[in-house]
């Protein structure tokens, strides 16, 4: 039987995207595509799960500098393939502890001042920028691009994909691989949300982690919003791609560089008959 939720002790939001509606009524297979959180806590038991599902590849998109503070923790014999976007606030929106302190003490510095307001004030809604740069950068483009390649060679599967929380960059790389397949843009949607789910309680956790270091206000706020699933990151991921290229389709042909051959040959391997 199927499983959404993967339950893994070291993360909080592995799942497998298969299951959803793609092209003609034709589902996504269970057991090909794995997006998560950080992999770098991961217990012996975890990675006995890891192997049991078969996984051939990982792909890690955080930074080099996140990857040499929490480095993977896998089963021997996976591909590792790194395809950092260059997302820094998507970066700072999944932050750990050995971190936190500096970049705190930066953003209250940056809050008393007396533009802080306005600098705040301007950055509410810093996600949904971040995921239209993800759209529309050439350096992101090159990466998601390289990404979905991977999927032409049905030796690289199963494949899981993550980032530092597993809601932007690897929720954008979902959106496309889904999109690919033919699911409607309000699977995806629940899809992407199901983060919110996931991430509950992990991320109470991280604002007291935050508090301890400040309780200002305006920080804790900002915060806390990079940390939420929103639809409009979402809706801003596909504003973005429709401003580009006029639709997804276009996108992923224009965009992602795969051709109607390129695209018909990933529905064909990963979609049931």
């Amino acid at each position: 039987m199927a499983v959404r939720k993967i339950s893994l002790k070291g993360t909080f939001n592995t799942r497998d995207f298969g299951g959803y509606t793609g092209m003609n009524g034709r589902q996504v297979k269970w057991g090909t595509f794995f997006r998560s959180d950080a992999l770098n806590n991961l217990t012996e038991e975890d990675v006995t799960i890891l192997e049991k599902l078969g996984i051939k590849t990982v792909v890690d998109f955080r930074s080099e500098k996140e990857i040499s503070q929490a480095p993977d923790i896998l089963p021997a014999g996976i591909k590792y393939v790194n395809l950092s976007p260059n997302a820094p606030i998507a970066a700072l929106a999944s932050g750990n502890m050995h971190d936190d302190q500096s970049k705190i003490a930066k953003l209250v510095e940056i809050a008393e001042k007396n533009e802080g307001e306005t600098y705040f004030a301007q950055r509410l809604d810093e996600m949904s920028e971040e995921m239209r740069k993800l759209v529309r950068e050439s350096f992101s483009n090159k990466k998601y691009q390289a990404y979905l390649r991977l999927l032409l060679n049905p030796d690289n599967l199963p494949i899981l994909h993550h980032c530092r929380g597993g809601k932007d960059r690897a929720g954008f790389a979902a959106i496309l691989v889904l999109a690919v397949l033919g699911v409607s843009k309000e699977e995806i949607k629940l899809d992407y949300m199901q983060t919110k789910n996931n991430m509950e309680e992990r991320n109470k956790k991280r604002m007291k982690e935050y508090e301890q270091f400040t309780n200002n206000e305006t920080v804790l706020t900002y915060l806390s919003g990079l940390m939420q699933t929103k639809e409009r990151y979402f809706e801003a991921a596909y504003d973005e791609i429709e401003k580009i290229a006029g639709s997804m389709d276009n996108y992923l042909k224009q965009v992602m560089d795969l051709s109607s051959e390129d695209i018909n040959t990933i529905r064909e391997y990963y979609l049931y008959e």
